[in-house]
């Protein structure tokens, strides 16, 4: 009798563990980055990419320099980035910065500037409850004003949802 009560203790502690979620570890529950590819605006085929030369990536909102782990500060990008989008408004503004270098003379910063902005609504999507919501970014669209002086030749947007999908490029930029 003792050898059964204890092999239905033992099960109804192995059941009651084995049945337990795991909640306490979010691994899915990362808010997307905007994928930016860099392609060749002079080539007829619209999938060669273009690298570019000392680019610098400024957040206009915060005039804050940042790198991700796709590329650093004015570092040549061969193909693309990943840049963060602001949470707490419906668009985020960026210069970017093509032969980046600060001024010997003056340290101003040098090289072709141009400014993009991107617009989106916000969508929520439960992952877990670990993870909790994440945000997805909906109706994608560029806002850019146009001078000669660009090294953006043109702008498509190919994905206009984002979500967390690390390998789709949601925006070209030719140049």
């Amino acid at each position: 009798m003792k050898r059964v009560l204890i092999v239905l203790i033992i099960m109804a502690v192995f059941i009651n563990f084995s049945s337990c979620e795991k909640d306490d570890i979010c691994v899915d529950g990362d808010t997307p980055f905007l994928i930016i590819g860099f392609y060749d605006a002079s080539s007829e085929d619209t999938t060669v990419f273009k690298s570019v030369p000392n680019l610098r990536i400024r957040a206009i909102d915060n005039d804050s320099v940042f790198s991700s782990d796709t590329f650093s500060d004015r570092s040549t990008v061969a193909d693309s980035v990943l840049i963060p989008l602001r949470l707490d408004a419906l668009n985020t503004s960026f210069e970017f910065i093509i032969n980046s270098a600060d001024d010997a003379t003056t340290m101003e910063e040098t090289g072709t500037l141009d400014t993009l902005g991107f617009s989106y609504t916000l969508g929520e999507q439960f992952v877990s409850r670990a993870c909790g919501f994440v945000a997805n970014f909906n109706e994608l669209d560029t806002i850019r004003t146009v001078s000669s002086e660009d090294w953006i030749r043109r702008i498509t947007v190919l994905e206009n949802t984002i979500t967390n999908n690390p390998t789709a490029i949601h925006v070209k930029i030719f140049h």
